[in-house]
């Protein structure tokens, strides 16, 4: 059963103009439609949009989702340049990870300072 470009906005929390566009960036090649020109989505289309979105979110560019695209319609011979394509984006996602990480446990380095710093100056104030 094939959904609508309004049921698949709703059911994904994609707005239809985000769909549009990236159809419009030829990243939905695959999505076929019907005798009137309408999109007609099938459930492996549903994950392909969860899987661009989530993508772009972390920074993947439309040009590389576009090859991932391109490669997939020429089919399984391209299964291996599809894979290492996404091993190198996780490689560079868990590089940001760790550089998130770092940067996190500093500022509650810092966050903890500052509290001492504030006793220490509530503890003058009482004094005082």
């Amino acid at each position: 059963m094939s959904k609508s470009i309004k049921e698949v906005s709703e059911s994904l929390h994609i707005p239809e103009s985000s769909i549009r566009y990236y159809d419009q960036q030829r990243l939905l090649p695959f999505v076929a439609r019907d005798k009137n020109g309408y999109r007609q989505f099938k459930e492996e289309d549903l994950f392909w949009l969860e899987l661009v979105r989530c993508m772009r979110s972390t920074g993947m560019s439309i040009s590389t989702l576009r090859h991932i695209a391109q490669l997939h319609m020429e089919g399984p011979d391209t299964l291996e340049e599809r894979e290492q394509i996404f091993i190198e984006q996780k490689q560079r996602l868990f590089n940001e990870k760790q550089r998130i990480d770092e940067a996190v446990a500093k500022v509650d380095k810092k966050l903890d300072m500052l509290k001492e710093m504030k006793k220490k100056e509530a503890a003058k104030v009482s004094h005082a």
